[in-house]
């Protein structure tokens, strides 16, 4: 009869932490290895660490605990959550053996989720912060055009508490502004170089660029 995969931390049942509990310890219980060698330290160490995780799976199947758990939400909450971090202890130190017969490969696995409904939520917040970022990804906030002397470039980037006011800068370090009729520096004047509209200001920029005449910028308002 084939054994059903583990999926979710809320299909672990009792039986499972006993199966692999005592596969382990017959692993280890097997060994026959020389005193004081790094081998028999690390052969004793798990021999006390997989009765202890086994100990605290074993609490969270006691009646009076799931008892609890089904009245009061966030114990059920608290409970789910422990039973997987343990769980996932427990198989990952398993997961040494899988290729020892006897080794249960369908249900002595870590599991990613609570349940159906946890792993839902976490599909639909992937959902949204790929679209998100999909989203964000479409929409440039910077623009460099190289100038016509060698190493110089024009920066055109967007404000970032205003999307629809761009500033064009000389030069990638932004120290320098336009500001329709001269270069200005923000850290004299204290004034705002976000004066532009997207298209009037690659436009400015370009016509830097290449070393074409400029026309009057708009105001703010006319490109937006």
């Amino acid at each position: 009869m084939a054994t059903e995969p583990l999926r979710y931390a809320a299909d672990i049942t009792l039986d499972d932490v006993d199966a692999v509990t005592n596969f382990l310890m017959d692993v280890l219980n097997g060994q026959h290895l020389k005193v004081g060698t790094q081998e028999y330290r690390t052969n004793a160490a798990l021999r006390s660490l997989v009765p202890g995780f086994a100990g605290s799976l074993s609490y969270e199947f006691r009646d009076a605990v799931v008892a609890e758990a089904r009245e009061n939400e966030r114990k059920k909450l608290t409970r789910i959550q422990d039973i997987k971090t343990t769980w996932n202890r427990l198989t990952n130190v398993a997961s040494k053996w899988e290729d020892v017969a006897g080794f249960d490969t369908e249900r002595w696995r870590t599991v990613r989720f609570y349940d159906a409904e946890d792993e839902e939520k976490f599909r639909l917040w992937e959902e949204k912060e790929k679209a998100s970022a999909t989203e964000s990804a479409s929409f440039i906030s910077e623009y460099r055009i190289p100038g016509q002397r060698r190493g110089g470039e024009y920066v055109v980037a967007r404000d970032p508490e205003n999307t629809d006011r761009w500033a064009v800068f000389e030069g990638a370090a932004q120290a320098r502004h336009w500001d329709g009729s001269a270069w200005q520096h923000a850290r004299f004047t204290g004034a705002s170089p976000y004066l532009f509209g997207r298209a009037t200001a690659l436009a400015t920029a370009r016509q830097h660029a290449t070393g074409g005449t400029l026309e009057e910028a708009p105001a703010p308002e006319d490109d937006r």
